[in-house]
């Protein structure tokens, strides 16, 4: 201890901290937890987020323009984080190699 009753720091002797979770994964992990609605009568789990749109298109087709406008920003969020990549991937089969036999022949024929 020093002459102020403080203890003093040693320089191997520092804790590291722990990593932080992300923004963006704190909120994916909040957004994904499950959350119970009912939908048509039965109690559901949905994610959050789903139940936020769901409660937002409700209010929405009730009227509100404030939900409608929330939908919309909701829309907009998720088209601008949408991996637009599109990968097609034919899967050689006997059925994919059959159904290729068989539009041959009906453009012969």
């Amino acid at each position: 201890m020093t002459s102020s009753g403080r203890h003093s720091k040693r320089p191997g002797s520092r804790r590291r901290k722990k990593r932080e979770e992300g923004t963006l994964a704190v909120i994916d992990r909040l957004l994904m937890q499950p959350h119970s609605i009912t939908l048509n009568g039965e109690v559901q789990q949905v994610p959050t987020i789903e139940a936020i749109i769901l409660q937002l298109q409700q209010k929405a087709i009730a009227g509100s323009g404030r939900a409608w406008r929330a939908l919309l920003k909701y829309q907009d969020f998720a088209d601008r984080r949408l991996d637009r990549k599109l990968k097609i991937q034919y899967v050689d089969s006997e059925y994919t190699r059959a159904f290729k036999k068989a539009g041959r022949g009906k453009a012969d024929g």
